[in-house]
């Protein structure tokens, strides 16, 4: 349910005779190719795409702490004149990143993998350092435009966010252009700095790279191509240089949130593994929203992608698709498809009254861009509780027509949910388990119904398979539960 990539141009000043800036990061005296004005104009329509195709997470206590972490580190950013606001994403890989402004996203599935407020407060000031230098801006300077497409770099759809609520679908892959080696080790140097004057743990950014590292070996539940990895290149000699430059730092314990790393991982505790269900869940063709009450069935092996945005399920050749938008408030199908119509700019042609069950629908064809691009396509406008659902079903413009039929076959299958289906749904959620006098990784799994398998859970803790438990020790784990409505400003 997203809209097509939003392209915005803003166009720069020519390098030649342009204004010159001292950075306030390195000191370095640079033309300034993009303003500060032009800095959030481009950041407030690349939030809109990211709160379109992804979301955040919804934990109000979560996010405040997460802020507050961040305005600590904030403080001492040699860039002052951007407000920084941090927030949690609901991204299927282990990601962060910062728009030019000052916004900065750490990803849920990066934050199940932190085990201290020091490997939190690391990553988040390496974002700021990132905001600090002005690598955004200096990442396009040899371009004549920038917009939300240079910003975003990549979106693309496939990267499961896997192992989550049962019956679950993908999240969409999403990249943030690459940073050049030597703006990674500029951001390494500041971000050091920052927490340093902060009071923090230099040590921590490096243990974070390695449970980077260990996860990208593992090579299981994301895509590393839409990871942490892309958007920020590393190796095993940055690791290295990141762990010997924080060991010889002289640093004094200062700012802290949390008391230990208990508290932290208390701030984590309950958290979705994988898309929560309250925002849709695939169990093979068929599609399930418990908070909007439907549920629909695509077409037999066509893999399906739950975006915050929207629902789309692709043929296996990829010439084909059926995707389902939540269109607008209201009960009046007719007038919501002219409405979008006009919104649109298309034609729609013979738009017809019709019967979804017992549900009123209009049905008309136009060629609509969609994520696949432009297709021909059928398209249903269906009015349920006091919501109209559109649903697209068509083929790639220049291939054979004749999108009715699985078009019609999908819209026939969208109904309330049922109450034995509703009882049935389950997701997993972080929990946190103590060990037991002399319990191993693989006892504690067993004992607890842990979901993971052993690597994906020593991973995430930041320990080895074959050691054992101290007695006592908090290891996070991942339990199935059944769905339950969440309470207003939880996740």
């Amino acid at each position: 349910m997203r809209p097509t990539l939003l392209g915005v141009a803003l166009l720069l000043p020519f390098a030649l005779g342009c204004e010159t800036t001292v950075n306030p990061a390195t000191g370095r005296r640079e033309v300034l190719l993009m303003s500060p004005e032009q800095e959030r104009e481009a950041e407030e329509e690349a939030e809109k795409e990211i709160l379109s195709q992804f979301g955040l997470v919804h934990d109000e206590e979560l996010a405040a702490y997460v802020q507050a972490v961040g305005d600590g580190l904030a403080a001492h950013s040699p860039r002052q004149d951007v407000t920084y606001r941090f927030k949690v994403v609901e991204m299927g890989v282990p990601n962060a990143f910062a728009l030019p402004a000052g916004s900065i996203y750490v990803s849920r599935t990066l934050l199940m993998m932190l085990n201290s407020e020091a490997e939190l407060a690391n990553v988040l000031a390496h974002e700021i350092a990132h905001v600090a230098a002005r690598h955004a801006a200096q990442r396009h300077a040899h371009q004549s435009t920038f917009g939300v497409a240079t910003l975003l770099g990549n979106l693309a759809s496939g990267a499961d966010d896997t192992k989550g609520s049962r019956r679950e679908g993908t999240g969409g892959a999403f990249g943030i252009a690459a940073y050049g080696r030597n703006q990674e080790r500029e951001a390494d140097y500041i971000g050091q700095d920052i927490v340093v004057r902060a009071g923090v743990d230099p040590t921590a950014m490096a243990q974070v790279l390695r449970t980077l590292q260990s996860e990208r070996r593992r090579g299981e539940g994301y895509n590393p191509e839409s990871s942490y990895f892309l958007t920020h290149p590393t190796s095993l000699e940055r690791i290295a240089e990141n762990a010997t430059r924080a060991q010889i730092r002289e640093w004094r314990p200062g700012f802290a949130i949390a008391s230990g790393p208990e508290e932290f991982l208390a701030h984590l505790e309950g958290l979705p593994v994988g898309r929560p269900a309250s925002e849709g869940v695939v169990d093979g063709n068929h599609f399930l929203h418990p908070e909007l009450n439907f549920s629909l069935r695509f077409p037999p092996d066509w893999p399906i992608e739950n975006a915050n945005a929207y629902v789309i399920a692709r043929s296996p050749r990829g010439d084909a698709l059926v995707m389902l938008t939540l269109d607008s408030q209201g009960d009046d199908p007719r007038e919501a498809a002219w409405a979008y119509a006009r919104k649109e700019g298309m034609r729609l042609s013979d738009p017809e009254p019709v019967k979804i069950g017992a549900l009123d629908a209009v049905r008309g064809r136009a060629v609509v861009e969609t994520p696949a691009g432009k297709v021909d396509a059928e398209l249903t406008w269906i009015a349920w509780d006091g919501r109209i659902y559109r649903l697209l079903g068509g083929r790639r413009i220049g291939g054979l027509r004749g999108s009715e039929g699985f078009s019609r076959a999908v819209g026939r299958t969208f109904r309330p949910l049922s109450a034995e289906e509703r009882a049935q749904l389950t997701e997993l959620r972080l929990r946190l388990a103590r060990a037991e006098p002399g319990e191993s990784l693989d006892a504690l799994s067993r004992r607890t119904g842990n979901e993971w398998d052993l690597h994906q859970t020593a991973v995430a803790n930041g320990i080895v398979v074959g050691k054992g438990l101290a007695q006592g020790q908090l290891v996070k784990i991942a339990v199935r539960e059944p769905w339950r409505p969440q309470p207003e400003g939880s996740s």
